[in-house]
């Protein structure tokens, strides 16, 4: 029984985020990636496979910073990469990936404090 309850709440967790698969270059293997959207028109989407998150936002293609992200309130210091052949995207990696990880699966909420050039901003995103 205990197992059961077990499974269901991992797969709750899970079904939070929304999903998004796709193929390997070589065809052969199926990846699944979480992701939300909000009502700003940006992506946060969760790639447990390089175990990070990367930040889209497609209006804006100037150079942007993120240092910080604020999972249920709990600040978090991260460091930003942007993608150079996609400049809508920016890589967001923290250096306990294992915990933060777990921590975003099971989020409520995630903010995420944007710096482009002299301007900040804050994205959030709900997870229901």
């Amino acid at each position: 029984m205990v197992a059961i309850l077990l499974a269901l709440t991992s797969h709750t967790a899970f079904a939070k985020w929304d999903e998004e698969r796709d193929v390997t270059t070589n065809g052969k293997d199926e990846l699944v990636y979480y992701f939300k959207a909000n009502d700003q028109g940006q992506k946060l989407v969760l790639d447990k496979y390089v175990k990070r998150l990367i930040f889209i936002q497609s209006d804006r293609l100037y150079k942007r910073t993120i240092r910080l992200i604020k999972v249920d309130g709990q600040a978090i210091e991260v460091m930003s990469d942007p993608f150079s052949r996609f400049p809508e995207q920016t890589a967001i990696t923290f250096e306990n990936k294992d915990e933060v990880l777990k921590k975003l699966f099971l989020a409520k909420k995630i903010e995420v404090f944007v710096r482009y050039n002299r301007e900040e901003s804050l994205s959030a995103f709900q997870i229901r």
